[in-house]
């Protein structure tokens, strides 16, 4: 997200130097705020069962049509593990475990101007319960070997994936 005006004060932003090795960013000469584009957490879900792991085929944009992880944003007051648990209950009707903290991994969400940075938290998951019924939010589901899994449609996805195949080839 661009400011062009302070959000405290209204005055103009003007652009200032670092001075070392942090970008230059927008500062209001008025009030001193400082705009950070920080990334916003999102959580993916490694979900195994059988050597398999559950992929989503996208319903919307950005990337539909494009296979991609259970998961989303975290909402404000929640771990990273409860996150990945409720979305994947919100997408799948699966309940599960999180047994593996897999990494954060830098992306975006969205494309050009409008691509939202964002760092995605990446667990591996055991189903515990639930029917497994996918949401209006993807086309299918489909469960899959590391070897035969389709390329992630995010960054992080695609990272994960790739640590996953490091440690558990086959």
């Amino acid at each position: 997200m661009e400011f062009r005006y302070c959000p405290r004060c209204a005055t103009e932003l003007e652009m200032r130097p670092s001075g070392g090795p942090d970008p230059d960013r927008p500062t209001c000469p008025n009030c001193g705020f400082v705009h950070y584009e920080n990334p916003t957490p999102t959580v993916q879900a490694w979900i195994e069962r059988d050597g398999r792991y559950l992929a989503l085929r996208r319903n919307e944009e950005p990337k539909k049509g494009e296979w991609n992880m259970p998961g989303g944003f975290v909402e404000a007051g929640e771990t990273g593990p409860e996150a990945a648990a409720r979305e994947v209950l919100e997408e799948t009707g699966l309940e599960v475990d999180v047994v593996e903290h897999l990494g954060a991994f830098p992306s975006t969400y969205g494309s050009g101007e409008d691509a939202q940075p964002i760092i995605g938290l990446a667990y591996r998951c055991l189903v515990t319960g639930g029917a497994e019924e996918i949401s209006d939010e993807s086309e299918e589901g489909s469960w899959f070997t590391l070897a035969d899994f389709p390329e992630p449609a995010f960054r992080d996805e695609r990272v994960a994936l790739a640590l996953l195949r490091d440690r558990r080839p086959g």
